[in-house]
């Protein structure tokens, strides 16, 4: 049996957080991940977006109000682990 790519364990990460939730979209690319909130009453709502450079990876969450974090990972297990973290931060987030 083959491992998952990266994008494969971050898709079933993002079903086991938002899988009852209605108003959240993935969109898997080869260069980047993006995880949007769709909120018609906030045109910036929140939302996480993980880019892939050659050395590393960018990720930026934006909480849809004030706060902004980026953070860079030298590798695929600590991206992952980073977007674990932020998953759940959104998840509270849409929780409120």
């Amino acid at each position: 049996m083959r491992p998952f790519s990266f994008n494969q364990r971050v898709e079933n990460l993002f079903k086991s957080y938002f899988s009852t939730y209605q108003n959240i979209n993935i969109e898997l690319g080869k260069k980047s991940i993006s995880i949007m909130v769709i909120d018609d009453d906030n045109f910036d709502s929140a939302s996480i977006e993980l880019v892939k450079f050659e050395d590393f990876h960018q990720i930026t969450f934006w909480d849809g109000y004030s706060q902004s974090e980026i953070i860079n990972a030298c590798n695929e297990k600590d991206s992952a682990k980073t977007l674990k973290h932020l998953m759940k931060k959104l998840r509270k987030i849409l929780d409120r």
